[in-house]
């Protein structure tokens, strides 16, 4: 699978990353888009000033608990798998950094483009789950199942 890399985005163009519709991320990810991005002190500018002002509501710079927020702002589609996603971020609504980075770059923004106007969307997202579905998975002491899946589990 040959994907695109820009930055700090990688995309595949076959639409796995339209598994963000649906999901939820935990304010630690961007929390620093919200009150100091790249050490500036200040929200990400690219980031839609009014959703910066709700998630700083959610996620309050001092907080305790780390809160999560959908990553699909659209209540009526946050379980459905659509192409709504991709609506967001070329209106800068996008929460992950990376996933506002694919309607920021030029390698993916006509890609973006054309699945926020269902260019074929539910296609291609099916066709990128049968090709993950095809991969060899590890199993057995071969490999595991993370209780995070940013880490490998400790021993």
């Amino acid at each position: 699978m040959q994907a695109f890399s820009s930055r700090k985005v990688s995309f595949t163009p076959k639409g796995l990353i339209s598994g963000h519709t649906i999901g939820v991320a935990h304010c630690f990810l961007f929390i620093d888009r919200l009150y100091n991005f790249q050490d500036t002190g200040k929200p990400d500018p690219t980031m839609d000033p009014l959703l910066a002002s709700k998630l700083r509501g959610r996620c309050p710079q001092s907080a305790t608990v780390d809160n999560t927020v959908y990553l699909d702002q659209n209540p009526q589609s946050s379980y459905t798998i659509d192409n709504y996603f991709y609506k967001q971020i070329l209106w800068h609504r996008g929460i992950l950094q990376i996933d506002q980075d694919l309607a920021l770059d030029s390698l993916t923004n006509a890609t973006v483009t054309m699945l926020a106007n269902d260019y074929d969307f539910s296609t291609k997202f099916g066709q990128a789950m049968v090709k993950l579905g095809s991969l060899q998975v590890l199993t057995g002491t071969q490999g595991q199942i993370r209780t995070s899946c940013r880490a490998v589990n400790y021993p």
